[in-house]
């Protein structure tokens, strides 16, 4: 231990061991989430509750702006060089190790997230399109369709290109979502559709807040625009909803916002996940 019983960043060897070493400072503060983002702002520095949670929860890097932000908000400000100096030895170290290794440990912790087995589920689809329908996939780009070649002729069996997986957070709250989705071309300038697990849930911090979230789909049909919601999740719960196939429409894409019974707030498009 360090100053007053604080951890000593020094003792970090990984990133692994910097996060852990970040969540017993979190600990000795004896602050919540939303106490210390409300500290960092009195610093003048930026620090979400959604940001501190996602640090937290994974083994990856945090970036030197949230490091310093958390440090100084739990108190530890006297030694923000110490642990932002610990992060330069543990960055420069990670770079010098190969490329497999780094790309093992970023899979590693992305299979940690909720949103991971949306993206498994998405992985095993892709081989199993590959295996059996032989056709090059189409790449839905934004949420999107483009105008490329058909990525699979026979639309009425439900077959079409590669999933891609759409996650986001709401901008003003903690609402996460994700769906893994799909689209093929049925030669009548219309698409079909196909879109897999998709949930929305409460960040652990923003529980008990009165606010729920939303998942909702935006698209085009012959009878003009539409926005359904695809899954609601009540306050400090998660829902997931069925997985669909539909046919004849265009311009999808995909929404999460907060949701209190009465209005939304909050509103974030859904994005293409990046590995």
């Amino acid at each position: 231990m360090g100053e007053q019983g604080r951890p000593d960043p020094a003792r970090a060897r990984d990133a692994a061991a910097l996060v852990a070493l970040m969540r017993e400072l979190r600990e000795h503060s004896g602050l919540t989430y939303r106490r210390l983002q409300r500290r960092a702002a009195e610093e003048g520095m930026v620090l979400p509750r959604s940001t501190i949670s996602d640090a937290l929860a994974r083994t990856a890097l945090p970036r030197a702006e949230v490091l310093e932000a958390f440090v100084v908000a739990c108190g530890d400000g006297a030694r923000r060089e110490a642990w932002l100096e610990a992060r330069r030895r543990i960055a420069g170290r990670e770079e010098s190790v190969p490329a497999p290794g780094r790309r093992a440990r970023r899979l590693r912790a992305r299979l940690r997230r909720p949103s991971a087995v949306v993206a498994v589920l998405a992985l095993a689809l892709t081989l199993a399109y590959w295996v059996f329908a032989g056709s090059r996939p189409g790449t839905p780009g934004g949420g999107r369709p483009s105008a490329v070649t058909p990525a699979v002729a026979d639309a009425t069996r439900g077959r079409g290109g590669a999933f891609s997986l759409f996650e986001a957070r709401s901008t003003k709250g903690a609402t996460i979502a994700g769906v893994g989705y799909r689209y093929w071309d049925t030669g009548d300038g219309w698409y079909g559709v196909e879109y897999v697990m998709p949930y929305s849930r409460d960040d652990r911090e923003a529980y008990d807040d009165g606010w729920g979230g939303r998942l909702l789909i935006h698209y085009e049909d012959r009878r003009g625009r539409h926005t359904e919601v695809l899954v609601g999740n009540p306050d400090g719960a998660q829902r997931a909803g069925k997985d669909t196939v539909r046919h004849g429409m265009k311009n999808v894409w995909f929404e999460v916002c907060d949701f209190d019974g009465r209005e939304s707030r909050g509103c974030q498009r859904l994005r293409m996940a990046r590995g």
